[in-house]
């Protein structure tokens, strides 16, 4: 590019070497120029934008007086003096206590950060596991921030906690389901029974070999060892 411009000037303008010295100085200087003009027109710009005006700054001064130096109301509530601003929002009602056995849909959504699809999940689980025996198992549901759960723990209830159970000793194998059973241990529970007849309680059930023990003792609160009379 610079080759060009000096062959179009030497050749085509027929421009001498010292011409061209002179016309590049000639240009340097004017951009300096321009520069300079630029400059000091934008420092007096800011010059009188930030000179001291008093009656600019005594009119803005009246204006924004009455929202900054406002008298505060007082309002007199259960014998004490409480200060408060007119446009501050009202705090939030404080939300009863919910059970989480027995509340149903409207009873959730009505929660902070519970829409229907959430309270539709959590009736579900309960359901099929039979009732909750505590409230941090309301972070098994899917979605369901384990953070929501602490923060609203003291709003939530077990009440009467489960409320069906898994009679090890008349269940059949169909109806041998929960979602803390994992696959293959009914078949392994029914076979025991069936060889060694009813399991007294929770003590004789882990003396069962191939138990999976984690998972049974998650499972014990919803365990009954009732034997029915079937004579």
């Amino acid at each position: 590019m610079k080759n060009k411009i000096h062959y179009y000037l030497r050749f085509v303008l027929a421009y001498t070497h010292d011409e061209i010295k002179g016309m590049i100085v000639l240009f340097g200087m004017m951009g300096i120029y321009v520069l300079y003009y630029i400059g000091i027109e934008y420092y007096k710009k800011e010059q009188e934008r930030l000179e001291f005006n008093p009656e600019v700054w005594e009119a803005n001064y009246q204006e924004i007086k009455p929202k900054v130096f406002a008298p505060r109301k007082f309002e007199k509530h259960n014998s004490a003096w409480v200060a408060y601003k007119s446009d501050v929002k009202k705090l939030p009602k404080k939300q009863p206590a919910i059970d989480i056995n027995t509340a149903d849909s409207a009873a959730w959504v009505a929660l902070n950060g519970i829409g229907p699809g959430f309270a539709k999940r959590i009736i579900t689980y309960r359901e099929k596991l039979g009732g909750f025996y505590q409230v941090d198992q309301l972070k098994e549901v899917y979605g369901l921030d384990s953070i929501w759960v602490k923060e609203n723990k003291a709003i939530l209830k077990v009440g009467a906690g489960v409320y069906r159970f898994l009679n090890i000793n008349q269940v059949e194998w169909k109806d041998f389901r929960h979602p803390y059973l994992p696959y293959g241990q009914s078949k392994v529970v029914l076979a025991y029974r069936k060889q060694h007849g009813p399991l007294k309680d929770f003590e004789a059930l882990q003396q069962i070999q191939l138990l999976d023990q984690v998972a049974w003792r998650r499972l014990k609160p919803y365990l009954s060892f009732v034997v029915l009379d079937n004579k």
